[in-house]
């Protein structure tokens, strides 16, 4: 099984400070077995994301954000997550097709469209995200999501 994560999963996922971390550790231990994918664009985002939090007060301290992203790192250099390749065209032609096709019915933010126009590229079994709206867009375009609390 192939899993395509978003951002805000990643996020989770990476960060103990976030609301829904422990949850996000259960599911992946769940699906410890599968595949997961992340794109240069979901790990910049992430990444950024991160760094972001820093301005938060409180938020964690830049060595802390820092450690996170050397530890991402190194989980796509030894596992368990595999940079798959993105061609930015196709992405970006895709993204226009999903906004033609869906912009004036759904909400959509440029940043959740291109992770739904990856899905094209990618074609994972699953795609996971705690974010409702880029949920409702990946089901609209028939890929089977999990939507995380």
């Amino acid at each position: 099984m192939t899993i395509y994560a978003d951002t805000s999963f990643l996020v989770s996922y990476l960060y103990p400070g976030d609301h829904h971390h422990q949850a996000s550790r259960q599911f992946f231990r769940q699906q410890a077995s599968a595949d997961w994918i992340t794109s240069s664009w979901s790990q910049f985002e992430t990444i950024n994301t991160l760094r972001q939090l820093c301005l938060q007060k409180p938020g964690p301290d830049r060595t802390v954000i820092e450690a996170l992203r050397l530890l991402f790192k190194h989980w796509h250099r030894k596992g368990p997550f595999l940079l798959e390749r993105l061609s930015a065209d196709e992405a970006l032609i895709e993204c226009a097709a999903i906004s033609a096709g869906h912009g004036a019915t759904m909400k959509m933010r440029g940043a959740d469209t291109l992770h739904v126009a990856l899905l094209e590229q990618f074609s994972p079994d699953l795609f996971v995200t705690r974010d409702r709206d880029q949920f409702h867009l990946a089901q609209a375009r028939g890929f089977s999501c999990r939507l995380l609390p």
